[in-house]
């Protein structure tokens, strides 16, 4: 999944957890519905001022459109990525980890 498509999978959370609409989330901003769509589709990257407009009137800070990195689907390629990124003690405390898992 590329930044635009978690960006935009955050944007939807936020805005379904508020019970808002897409085109009630456009009229905040002052843009076409459209472009929440293309957002939260991951096609397009909102403008910043845009999000400050958001954000300000849910009363959230700006850094929560950015905190998805926890809901982030991992994949085999990305824990190989991880793996090759940490210092030797850490790989190898990460394989008895991985082994404990497998059991």
């Amino acid at each position: 999944m590329n930044k635009k498509e978690l960006l935009g999978k955050r944007f939807r959370e936020i805005r379904k957890s508020f019970g808002y609409t897409q085109e009630k989330i456009a009229e905040i901003a002052g843009i076409e519905p459209q472009s929440i769509s293309k957002i939260e589709s991951g096609k397009n990257f909102p403008l910043l001022s845009n999000l400050e407009k958001i954000a300000d009137s849910l009363n959230i800070g700006l850094e929560e459109f950015f905190n998805y990195e926890h809901k982030k689907d991992f994949s085999e390629h990305d824990l190989i990525k991880i793996y090759k990124n940490l210092p030797p003690e850490n790989k190898e405390k990460l394989i008895r980890i991985a082994h404990i898992l497998e059991l």
